[in-house]
Order: C-alpha cells, then structure tokens, then sequence
C-alpha cells in the first residue's frame, strides 16, 4: 500500500484507511504519509513530506504492530519496521527527498521483493537497499543522477 498524499487529501485518507484494513503487506509512504496514516494530524502536505524519517519512525513502529504489516518509511535514511525489528537503510542521498517518482520506483521494487522473499521485512529492506544504492554519488558526480540508465549500471555492478 503506497498512501500517496494521505493527510492532504480527505478522499485518500479515507480510501488508504479503508485499504490498510485489508491487511496489506507492507505500507510504503514518505515521513507524512505514514504520520497520516498512523493517526498524527497536521503532518502532510500533498505527496510532499514536511518531516524526515527518523521523527515518523515511532508512529511506523506503532503502525506496524497495531495492523500486523511492514512500514517503510523512506527518506534521507530509510526506515523498515513491522513492529517488533527495525532496519535502517541509510546509503542513501537527501536529493531523493526531492525527486518526483522515487517513492514509486521504491513502491515496485518493494512488491518485486515481496514476490520473491516471503519475510515482508526483509523483502522490504533489500528493497530500499536497491533504491539507496542507486543514489550513491560517484566521486565525479557533481549532481545526484537518477536516470533509468544510472540505475541500472549501479545496480548491475552490485
């Protein structure tokens, strides 16, 4: 379940409501998005998160445990939980923070995982972990650079 703008819109926050009761496998959102949906208010703002994943990562914890799933929270440093273990992925860049689309390039390669891994954190962890590496800056890049093609080249050499 990716809760894409949860908290900024009312008719997703009530569709995402109803879809967390439906026992997903895992819940995949920005800091916001999983601050919505765990219950805080005022946390969101569109699919923007106005927030970093450390300060979301109690509200996944405890969102986790109460619907028996997996939370991903991504950011500069993402977070994987379902409520009882905690991963941490941080190789990531705080450039992806700001890049229209990686939470639902994250969101794909999180269901390509669980498709193949039965644990849905572990399935979930190694998820991020592709998707962090791939932001990995090479010392000659000035800027972060998220093409299919850079991708595919990190992620091919490891």
């Amino acid at each position: 379940l990716d809760p894409v703008a949860v908290g900024a819109l009312t008719f997703r926050t009530r569709l995402a409501t109803e879809l967390l009761t439906t026992s997903p496998t895992v819940v995949r959102g920005n800091p916001s998005e999983v601050l919505s949906l765990a219950g805080a208010t005022g946390t969101a703002r569109g699919v923007d998160s106005v927030t970093d994943s450390a300060s979301a990562l109690t509200s996944a914890f405890e969102l986790a445990g109460r619907e028996g799933t997996t939370v991903a929270v991504s950011g500069a440093v993402d977070y994987v939980t379902d409520g009882a273990s905690v991963v941490g992925v941080g190789t990531g860049h705080a450039l992806m923070t700001r890049v229209t689309g990686v939470g639902c390039v994250l969101g794909a390669l999180v269901a390509a995982c669980c498709a193949v891994e039965e644990t849905p954190l572990v399935a979930a962890s190694a998820a991020t972990a592709v998707s962090a590496t791939s932001a990995v800056p090479v010392p000659s890049m000035s800027t972060l650079d998220l093409s299919a093609s850079a991708v595919l080249v990190t992620c091919s050499a490891m």
